[in-house]
């Protein structure tokens, strides 16, 4: 019988009731998609929530927002995959969700960005 890892950050993943702008990118290595939302308010990201279905992509999304929430959209933009992974309880060598998590904050960010 398997496990499922859970980590410190795992709590933080939800979708939020109200948001300012959302986007879900597809994972090209487990075939998921990552969801996320964001909820801007005076230039800064207030919350950030989302969906994912697995447990790595669970933590990076976790992390992430543990990280970037409170941030103003700027300096959310300057968020990295290398600023996440350096935050990452544990990193899988042969998954880049870590990357597609990213990729969906910035996806929702330029949503926010053109009003969509």
């Amino acid at each position: 019988m398997s496990t499922k890892r859970t980590y410190k950050n795992d709590g933080l993943v939800k979708p939020l009731e109200s948001f300012t702008a959302k986007a879900v990118y597809g994972s090209t290595f487990c075939k998921r998609p990552i969801g996320v939302q964001i909820l801007v308010d005076d230039n800064v990201l207030k919350d950030i929530g989302g969906e994912v279905q697995c447990s790595y992509s669970r933590q990076c999304l976790g992390t992430l927002i543990s990280l970037v929430k409170g941030m103003d959209v700027d300096s959310a933009w300057e968020f990295s995959g290398e600023d996440l992974k350096q935050n990452l309880e544990f990193i899988d060598p042969q998954s880049d969700c870590d990357t597609y998590v990213v990729a969906a904050l910035r996806l929702a960010l330029r949503n926010y960005e053109k009003g969509v």
